[in-house]
């Protein structure tokens, strides 16, 4: 089969901020919200919302009408980021099933190997490869939220899909064979998916393979503020939604459009549209227990959100966001929110310097056994990292005991072994732990 080239779409350090505030209506990016210098990364909007609290104080809920849930367990422990490996504008992050190495993109448009191997005692030993796995500076463009944004391997592990936005600034994604190798091999370069972006910021870009084995593809509006083109509303187009292609079932076709898509097989949508209304939908991820997939979406002004959307009720299959219409649980400039809202299950507002949603993983891992099943996200601006429990569909999130500095907290990637680990734009990719005290007490 020949590998096929998967949609990538980069993120800058200006993507975060910018494509949660204070973009030009022409589509320019401001490297934070509201233009405002990097000294302060707030956004000084004077809207009250549900915002996270401090770490003494409880949140208040998704709406004033929700009561609180008590704090979990997981509130009291200590843990620690440990420095794993140092790399330029980390931004993507993947393994590959078979072996333990790590794979991460670099914003400029280059694949790194970090191989890891464990000695008899259990000692991890970490390196990290001189040797780029795969080179695509000369074919991606940086200029404002551009770069490379994604990167995933197929279940067996034989193609890696990278998506990064090109030189003229389409989001494009790539499929590339690795084989046996840890080289992806340039000559079997496939182009899956191109989506023109009609700005320049809210690309997405992100990709995970879902636990049916397709590719999900995050794409952004297409930019601009409060959805100039009405994207999000227009399941017609690819803009402001999240796909679900099979790449591996397509003949000579880049992909084929999996049975169960909600538009497979009548009108009314994309063929390739699994869920849309979404705004800038950054790092989804999917419960590698339940397989319940996790989406939070970059607000506007006001609003960050986490939609929860169970493996057991379709996983958001023909799931309607809302954006365009609604940010967050509220409508827009007094728009009417669509009558098929899928209402986000957890928001926070844009208080003390937070401004933009970093998507992450429920965790899975035996480091940090009293965190099993707390959603970890985090806020681009703030540097702060989350964990979110829910009760009953009732979720509120707490600041953890670790944080990242603010405006580098780019992303978060996840092993097979449910342990999570953080990207910082300033070049630091980092793994949860919990102190090592607390580790020889439990």
């Amino acid at each position: 089969m020949k590998p096929r080239l998967l949609l990538s779409l980069m993120v800058a350090t200006s993507l975060f901020a910018a494509s949660c505030s204070g973009s030009s209506s022409d589509g320019s990016s401001s490297s934070l919200p509201d233009e405002q210098a990097t000294s302060d990364p707030s956004n000084d909007s004077e809207e009250e919302g549900e915002g996270v609290s401090e770490p003494e104080d409880s949140p208040p809920p998704t709406n004033p009408e929700v009561p609180e849930i008590e704090k979990p367990l997981w509130m009291d422990l200590h843990l620690v980021l440990t420095p794993i490996a140092e790399l330029v504008e980390p931004i993507a992050f993947s393994p590959r099933s078979g072996v333990d190495d790590l794979y991460i993109g670099e914003r400029a448009g280059i694949v790194r190997l970090i191989e890891r191997s464990f000695k008899k005692n259990g000692t991890e030993r970490i390196s990290l490869s001189s040797r780029p796995v795969l080179d695509l500076t000369e074919m991606v463009s940086v200029e404002g939220e551009g770069g490379l944004l994604g990167l995933a391997f197929s279940t067996d592990g034989r193609f890696m899909f990278v998506s990064y936005t090109d030189l003229g600034g389409d989001l494009v994604v790539d499929e590339y064979l690795v084989g046996r190798g840890t080289r992806a091999e340039a000559e079997t370069r496939r182009e899956i998916l191109r989506v023109p972006q009609p700005f320049t910021n809210h690309n997405g870009g992100q990709l995970a393979l879902g636990t049916d084995g397709f590719l999900y593809i995050g794409i952004g509006d297409g930019g601009g503020s409060y959805d100039p083109e009405s994207n999000g509303q227009d399941p017609l187009t690819l803009l402001g939604t999240v796909v679900r292609v099979d790449t591996f079932t397509a003949g000579d076709e880049a992909y084929a459009i999996p049975a169960g898509n909600p538009f497979s097989d009548q009108d009314g949508g994309a063929p390739e549209v699994f869920l849309w209304g979404v705004r800038n939908p950054w790092r989804f991820s999917f419960d590698q227990e339940t397989g319940d997939l996790w989406l939070p979406d970059i607000g506007q002004d006001t609003t960050e959100e986490v939609n929860f959307l169970p493996a057991a009720t379709g996983g958001g299959r023909g799931t309607n966001l809302g954006w365009g219409t609604v940010e967050g649980h509220l409508p827009l400039d007094g728009a009417a929110a669509p009558s098929d809202h899928h209402a986000p299950i957890y928001v926070y507002s844009h208080e003390k310097g937070r401004c933009s949603i970093t998507g992450g993983f429920v965790y899975r891992g035996d480091l940090v056994p009293g965190l099993d099943g707390a959603y970890i996200f985090g806020d681009y601006c703030s540097g702060e990292i989350f964990g979110l429990h829910q009760v009953d569909g009732v979720a509120n999130a707490w600041p953890l005991s670790i944080s990242s500095p603010g405006n580098q907290l780019v992303s978060f990637g996840q092993t097979f072994d449910g342990e999570i680990y953080v990207l910082q734009l300033d070049g630091q990719l980092l793994r949860i732990e919990q102190a090592p005290e607390e580790r020889e007490d439990s």
